[in-house]
């Protein structure tokens, strides 16, 4: 029972509505009384139908009814009139919804040049056809006024579709206005102007001689700036406030739209005030649209779990997301309109070009060398390495890069450590044979660009096999760990000190002769004999000089060995062994 009484007082609401809106209408019916080149209540009704549902219908029938009967016709004639808006209706409401988005039909520029087509021209001669038909039939007009008759009633009701259903459609469905102050400012601004400019194009301000001139062109600037700055609400208010004040005008005779009668005057008019509507609208949808698509864009940068910095054609940051405020602890406005350089450290700035190229890629900059690491840099000035996706954007203001970039300390942490166990030796933290030979080859290579010599020593551990078999393998370990940091400490920085295998040792010396080398085994056989702790170890030493002891890698270790044998074996009755070259072959 509520429903019903709810549907019954919408009925009559849309009836009351319907006919002071007509009766309204009708008194700038020129051509015939019923039929005016002003019809806002079949924009009314197709708002309507779109927001209601065609089941409010009778309130159509009932408001066409009672504004035809009270104006010219008889019984039968208002009904036939009454009913053919009515279909007209509910015929636009079918096709809008089915075709053009329904109560979204604003939503894209296509669905706007469908409502217009659907709802402006095609339902809409449904009214006048029916309507003056029915009066012809009735003998309340002549066959001769059919065309004039029918232009006048199809145009009314074009443009009311146009004009008002879209203003009524936009509002109800968000009547909510957003604004602060300066926005509110600015649209007071917007009405002051739309009016003033109404006045002087259709108020008669201007000499008589101006009207000569295109002044209705001075109208599209403000319907630009309602597009542009508000939105399609704004766009369609303004268009039917301008409405207003061009009809009032060009019914007193001022304007670029006065004709020799006022019914031709406001039928130009009206189809003037059509095109600026659909013009309005689709800007207005066009900016929604665009704006829209920025947003989804912003709101698919801002949850990337990936920094994310876009970079416009001049290198120029334009958006950013928190992860990367996150990254670089700036705020976003520290980064938004500063040049990508600010994420670059100050020492690859002009010197690396290939950076920033790595944070743009536009094609000013030098493309980035192939698996070059690059590095960022923190506010607080911190240096961390980055691995950056590149993705170009073309756009109207040019190519935009969103850069794609994540922080790899971590992985490059867990590849150095991957790279330092495949080059040292897990007991003694020295670099293994493979880096040895790695080293060997590299000061053989350098040997050649500056015809330096270098050294390669051998140290044994002697008695390792005793010491384990007497105190155990931990105690032999420490003994080698023992030699090991000897080593470390008394090796020179520019050295290379090696585990080569089982107890013995090697040294690269770079830039070193034969004399020098010997200092440096002495140094270090007597560091290993006087560190006081238990047991004692000692070591025997051999050393090989590139190029005069053997021009490759094997042959310079072998001669090292055969002095290393050398010591270890000594003549019988020789004095004690010092540090020996070129020894025979190990056995």
């Amino acid at each position: 029972m509520g429903k019903k009484r709810g549907d019954l007082a919408t009925v009559a609401v849309l009836a009351v509505v319907y006919f002071a809106a007509a009766k309204l209408g009708l008194k700038l019916a020129f051509v015939h009384p019923s039929a005016t080149p002003v019809w806002a209540p079949t924009g009314i009704t197709l708002a309507a139908f779109l927001i209601l549902g065609v089941r409010v219908w009778p309130g159509v029938l009932v408001g066409a009814f009672l504004a035809n009967i009270t104006t010219a016709g008889s019984v039968l004639t208002s009904i036939g009139i009454a009913a053919g808006n009515t279909l007209e209706g509910v015929l636009g409401a079918y096709l809008v919804t089915r075709f053009a988005g329904g109560r979204n039909a604003f939503s894209n520029p296509l669905n706007i040049f469908k409502f217009a087509t659907l709802a402006g021209m095609l339902s809409t001669t449904v009214s006048p056809t029916m309507g003056v038909t029915i009066l012809l039939l009735g003998g309340f007009a002549k066959w001769a006024d059919y065309s004039s008759i029918w232009v006048t009633w199809w145009l009314g009701d074009a443009v009311g579709n146009v004009l008002v259903a879209p203003f009524l459609l936009l509002w109800i469905s968000d009547w909510r206005v957003r604004w602060n102050l300066v926005r509110l400012l600015e649209f007071g601004g917007l009405l002051t102007a739309l009016f003033l400019t109404g006045r002087v194009v259709f108020g008669g301000l201007l000499p008589s001689a101006a009207k000569n001139y295109p002044l209705e062109y001075m109208c599209i600037p403000l319907l630009i700036w309602a597009a542009f700055r508000f939105g399609r609400r704004e766009a369609a208010t303004a268009t039917l406030a301008l409405a207003a004040i061009a009809i009032g005008g060009t019914l007193q005779g001022f304007g670029p739209f006065v004709a020799k009668t006022k019914n031709e005057s406001l039928l130009i008019l009206q189809l003037f005030l059509a095109i600026l509507a659909v013009m309005g609208l689709v800007l207005a949808a066009a900016v929604a649209e665009r704006k829209r698509v920025a947003e989804r864009f912003g709101r698919a940068v801002e949850s990337a779990p990936n920094a994310m910095v876009m970079v416009d054609p001049q290198g120029k940051i334009v958006l950013v997301n928190s992860p990367a405020i996150r990254m670089f602890g700036r705020g976003r406005e520290e980064l938004v309109g500063q040049s990508v350089d600010v994420l670059v450290p100050e020492r690859f700035r002009g010197a690396h070009p290939e950076h920033r190229a790595g944070f743009s890629a536009h094609p000013q900059a030098r493309p980035m060398g192939a698996g070059r690491d690059l590095y960022a840099v923190r506010k607080d000035g911190s240096e961390f390495p980055v691995e950056i996706g590149l993705n170009p954007i073309e756009t109207e203001e040019g190519l935009l890069v969103l850069s794609a970039i994540v922080d790899i300390t971590a992985r490059k942490q867990a590849e150095d450590e991957i790279r330092r166990l495949a080059t040292t030796d897990s007991l003694t933290g020295l670099v293994n044979y493979r880096k040895l030979m790695d080293t060997v080859e590299a000061e053989i290579k350098r040997f050649d660009r500056t015809r330096r010599p270098f050294a390669v020593m051998l140290l044994d551990l002697d008695g390792l096999k005793k010491i384990n078999d007497t105190y155990g393998h931990l105690v032999g370990s420490r003994a080698l760990c023992r030699l090991a940091n000897v080593l470390r400490a008394h090796c020179r920085q520019v050295d290379t000190p090696a585990r080569y295998g089982g107890d013995e040792f090697a040294v690269v010396l770079p830039e070193t002769g034969s004399g020098q080398a010997r200092q440096i085994a002495a140094r270090i056989r007597e560091r290993i004999a006087s560190d006081g702790e238990s047991p004692p170890i000692s070591v025997s030493v051999g050393t090989a000089i590139f190029p005069e002891d053997g021009e490759a890698t094997e042959k310079l270790l072998s001669a090292a060995d055969r002095a290393l044998y050398g010591m270890k074996r000594p003549p019988a009755g020789s004095a004690p062994p010092q540090e020996q070259h070129h020894g025979p072959t190990r056995k």
